[in-house]
C-alpha cells in the first residue's frame, strides 16, 4: 500500500508518500529514516475524538479555569505512552481527545485538526491551549525540533507531578485548622446569637452585672448586628492582597516580606526552592539551555520576588558567568544556600541537573517537615483560643448569676 505523510526531520517539515504493508508499518519505515510521524494517510480511521467541535470564544476563554491541572497531566501520559507506541502526532492527539472530557477533549482535537492541516505541534497547542502554560509548550517545541516527542512529554508529566505533589501537602496540612476554625467560628455565632441572648432575658438590669457579664453581652449585640465582618472582613483583606499584588512593585515587596514572616515564611520559601531547583534539572535533562531553562522557570513562579532573582541571575547568565556565580550573586544565595554549592559542583563534573535534582528533594523534604510541624503547632493554639472562648463565656455567666442571687438575697 502507498500512503502519503507528514513528518520532521532534522528539526523540518518533511512530507511525501512510502510504501508498505500497513500503517504501522510505513511509520516504522519512517522512523527508520530518521523522520518522526505527524499524519500518516490512509490510515484506519480511529474514533477519537468522534463528534467534537471546535470551541466558540466563551469556551476558549473559560478553558482556562475548567480544564483542571490533574486532567492534563492525565492526558499528557496517554500522549506519551502512544508516541512510544509509535502512533503518528495526529492520531496520538485525537486518541487522547476521545478519552478526555469537557474543553480539554475539544482542545486536543482542535490541535489535531490544527496538525493535520500543516501547522507545527508547539503552535497548534499554543493556539488551542495556552493554559497548559510556556513551561510545558517550551518543552514541547523543544521535542518537536529534535524528534524527542514522547520523553518531553514525561518531562511534562513529571513536572506537573512535583507540582501536584507540592500543593497537596500544603492543601493538606491546612485542612484540619480550617475545619476547626469554621467550627469554632459557628459554635460561636450561635452561642452569640441563640443562647447568650436567651440567657440575658433572665437576668434582669445589664448595669447591676460584673463587668465581663457585660462585656459578653455586648459582644453578643455586635455580633448579632455586626458580626458580618468576621466573615467579611478577612474576605475583603485577601482580595486587597491580591489586588496589591498586581501594582508594580507592591507585589514584589508584599511577596518579600511574606518570605520573612516567622513560622510561615519558610513554608513559601521551601516552596520556591523545591520549583526552582526540581523544574530547572528537568529542563537541564530536556536539553533546553540555562538560559531558556530560567527564562521559562521565571514564568512558572508565583512569589514575585523569586521571579526578580530568577531573571538576575539569567542576566548573569547571558553576560557570560557560570550560573553559580549567578545564583551567588543574588538573593537566591540567601534563600536557597544549597542550590549554589550543589551548581558549582555539577557545572565541574558534568552533572548539573543531577545535583539540583538533589537541592529541589531536600527542599520538598524540608517542606513536608515544616508543613507537619505547624500542623502540631497550630492544632494546641486553636484548642487554647477556642478553649479560652468558651471559658470567658461560662465565667461571665456564672458570675452573672452570682450577681443575680446576691442582689435577691
Amino acid at each position: 500500500m502507498r500512503f502519503s505523510y507528514n513528518g520532521l526531520q532534522g528539526g523540518r517539515k518533511v512530507s511525501g508518500f512510502v510504501e508498505a504493508e500497513d500503517a504501522q508499518a510505513a511509520r516504522a519505515a519512517l522512523r527508520e529514516r530518521g523522520v518522526l510521524p505527524i499524519d500518516v494517510s490512509p490510515a484506519p480511521a480511529g474514533r477519537g475524538g468522534a463528534g467534537l467541535r471546535p470551541r466558540n470564544g466563551l469556551e476558549r476563554a473559560l478553558s482556562r479555569w475548567m480544564v483542571s491541572q490533574q486532567s492534563v497531566e492525565q492526558a499528557f501520559m496517554q500522549l506519551s505512552v502512544l508516541l512510544r507506541g509509535d502512533v503518528a502526532v495526529v492520531e496520538a492527539f485525537e486518541t487522547a481527545a476521545g478519552l478526555a472530557k469537557g474543553y480539554l477533549a475539544q482542545a486536543l482535537w482542535e490541535t489535531a485538526q490544527a496538525v493535520r492541516g500543516g501547522s507545527s505541534l508547539a503552535k497548534a497547542m499554543r493556539a488551542a491551549m495556552p493554559w497548559v502554560g510556556a513551561l510545558h509548550l517550551g518543552l514541547v517545541a523543544v521535542g518537536e525540533a529534535n524528534g524527542a516527542l514522547p520523553r518531553m512529554f514525561d518531562y511534562c508529566v513529571g513536572l506537573m507531578a512535583a507540582r501536584r505533589k507540592l500543593r497537596n501537602e500544603i492543601i493538606r496540612a491546612m485542612t484540619y485548622p480550617a475545619i476547626v476554625v469554621l467550627m469554632g467560628m459557628g459554635v460561636g455565632y450561635y452561642v452569640s446569637t441563640v443562647a447568650i441572648p436567651q440567657i440575658a432575658s433572665v437576668m434582669g438590669n445589664p448595669d447591676a452585672l460584673p463587668p465581663i457579664t457585660r462585656s459578653l453581652l455586648d459582644t453578643s449585640d455586635w455580633v448579632k448586628t455586626e458580626g458580618y465582618w468576621l466573615i467579611l472582613g478577612p474576605v475583603l483583606f485577601v482580595v486587597a492582597l491580591a489586588l496589591l499584588r498586581r501594582v508594580p512593585g507592591m507585589g514584589l515587596v508584599l511577596d518579600r516580606v511574606g518570605l520573612a514572616v516567622p513560622l510561615f515564611g519558610k513554608v513559601g520559601r521551601y516552596a520556591g526552592n523545591a520549583l526552582f531547583n526540581q523544574t530547572l534539572a528537568i529542563l537541564l535533562e530536556s536539553g533546553i539551555s540555562v538560559v531558556e531553562s530560567l527564562a521559562l522557570i521565571r514564568g512558572t513562579l508565583a512569589n514575585a520576588f523569586y521571579r526578580r532573582q530568577v531573571a538576575a541571575v539569567r542576566a548573569d547568565v547571558l553576560a557570560g558567568k557560570p550560573l553559580s556565580e549567578g545564583i551567588a550573586a543574588s538573593a537566591l544565595n540567601r534563600l536557597s544556600p544549597l542550590s549554589k554549592a550543589l551548581v558549582r559542583v555539577g557545572e565541574s563534573s558534568g552533572n548539573l541537573a543531577e545535583g539540583l535534582r538533589y537541592v529541589g528533594d531536600f527542599y520538598a523534604q524540608a517542606l513536608a517537615r515544616r508543613l507537619d510541624l505547624l500542623g502540631k503547632l497550630v492544632e494546641p493554639a486553636l484548642v487554647i483560643v477556642v478553649g479560652g472562648m468558651v471559658a470567658y463565656v461560662y465565667v461571665a455567666f456564672f458570675m452573672g448569676m452570682a450577681a443575680m442571687n446576691a442582689a435577691a438575697g
